[in-house]
């Protein structure tokens, strides 16, 4: 008798809020559901447009803070008196640039520059950092996973990088200061942002580690292994490029 033929189960497509409400919940699922499928370019593309609203929205309403741009004044005069300190330019000099800056902490210019940087740097990291986790799987793993998928997966997670953006603009406006997200950093009583060991624990975010955490679970899903090595891979890439920011003087928004 001839064996019967048997067609798969179609998988059934997750409307947004239960993506969005599974990411947040319940990432395995929603990855387990998406994992067979074509890559979809929504899924990546709406939390993509979501952290860069969440994102205006901090810069809009964190740098029009009176103590937050007084903040920022006075980390720019350190890093100019250290600069005059070392020769690179005079006290005079650096008067001048403070005076006459028109990108001030708090001006139209630097909240225009500032959404338009934050803007780029959302688009950046999330092309970059699928590239990176595409080649980390390619390589290490030896997955012919294609890019456009681990795109879909890390694109995902900016669900959770939009709520997390949102619950910074609260901490950091509660307390008044630019420092104050929910990292390691808050138990620094003096925080100075160009101390090495202040940097790295600001990287220490309950937040970030959330999405990265998220990210591992795609990348396990679609790359058909454990999640010990999905956290393997994306905590080596976050390490690297910490210890990356933290010994280069790289800013971190990225």
């Amino acid at each position: 008798m001839p064996e019967e033929i048997r067609t798969p189960e179609p998988v059934a497509e997750m409307s947004m809020s239960d993506t969005i409400v599974g990411i947040l919940s319940s990432p395995s699922e929603v990855y387990a559901a998406i994992a067979t499928t074509e890559p979809k370019r929504s899924n990546w593309l709406i939390p993509l447009l979501l952290v860069i609203a969440a994102g205006i929205v901090f810069t809009l309403s964190v740098f029009t803070q009176p103590a937050i741009q007084d903040q920022m004044m006075e980390a720019q005069t350190k890093a100019m008196q250290k600069s005059v300190a070392e020769g690179r330019m005079t006290q005079e000099q650096m008067e001048q640039a403070l005076e006459m800056n028109p990108a001030k902490p708090g001006s139209t210019m630097f909240l225009l520059f500032g959404s338009i940087g934050m803007v780029g740097a959302m688009v950046f990291t999330l092309f970059v950092y699928s590239g990176v986790y595409f080649l980390a799987g390619k390589l290490i793993l030896k997955s012919s996973v294609p890019y456009g998928k681990v795109l879909e997966v890390n694109g995902l997670s900016y669900y959770v990088g939009t709520i997390a953006t949102l619950l910074t603009v609260v901490t950091v406006v509660a307390m008044g200061s630019i420092y104050a997200a929910p990292s390691a950093a808050l138990f620094v009583e003096n925080f100075d942002p160009m101390d090495k060991t202040h940097k790295f624990l600001s990287a220490l975010n309950i937040l970030e580690f959330w999405q990265l955490f998220v990210i591992a679970v795609g990348l396990a899903k679609i790359w058909q292994t454990t999640l010990a090595k999905g956290l393997a891979v994306v905590g080596g890439v976050w390490l690297v490029w910490t210890l990356v920011k933290v010994f280069a003087n790289f800013g971190f928004g990225m």
